[in-house]
């Protein structure tokens, strides 16, 4: 949840950094034929030509901060990129986390799976239930109720990697208790017993 909150407001951050308000450029003439200038931070905007006042190929100008504005789209790039990479890991680790079940391997399923359960239910959320269609309050709800319920299921998860028998061992002790029940010997009658 962290990765995907920093991701999505990076251009909110980004407002926060302090950049400079204008360049002053100083063009030297170091000989007839090169011209070499340096650059200076400043708070103005002016220029100061020595040399010949024909030759002066650099034009005034300033960079101020441009205000990024809330509404503006956000770039989902990194965040892409990122839920990618944790399906990919879930593909490699869930068949280990299997073979060789251990708390490491369930706590980090653990938060993989949570992270990409939330990933989903937010895309859901914000897809599904708008603001124009719902008004103001019920998508606010409805990320409330994702909040929850990712909340919930990483401490189940957790409480069973560590209180109880793990989330690997919990899964084959599942899958043995329904090959049990067809494995079972059924009677003549159809199964029924009086």
């Amino acid at each position: 949840m962290i990765l995907s909150y920093l991701s999505r407001r990076q251009a909110k951050i980004a407002t926060y950094v302090r950049y400079p308000t204008s360049i002053r450029i100083d063009p030297v003439l170091k000989s007839s034929t090169a011209l070499s200038s340096t650059i200076q931070l400043n708070n103005c905007t002016t220029m100061k030509p020595i040399g010949s006042p024909f030759f002066n190929p650099i034009k005034p100008f300033s960079t101020t901060m441009v205000r990024l504005d809330d509404e503006k789209p956000h770039d989902h790039a990194k965040l892409w990129i990122i839920e990618k990479g944790t399906a990919a890991v879930m593909l490699v680790l869930i068949p280990f986390g299997l073979l060789i079940p251990n708390k490491l391997f369930d706590s980090i399923l653990t938060i993989l799976i949570t992270a990409h359960s939330y990933w989903g239910m937010e895309a859901i959320m914000v897809e599904y239930v708008r603001v124009l269609l719902f008004g103001p309050t019920i998508p606010k709800v409805a990320m409330g109720v994702v909040y929850a319920l990712t909340v919930l299921m990483m401490g189940g998860l957790f409480y069973l990697t560590f209180n109880d028998i793990g989330m690997c061992r919990a899964f084959w002790r599942i899958w043995r208790n329904m090959r049990k029940s067809k494995d079972a010997p059924r009677t003549p009658s159809g199964g029924k017993t009086c």
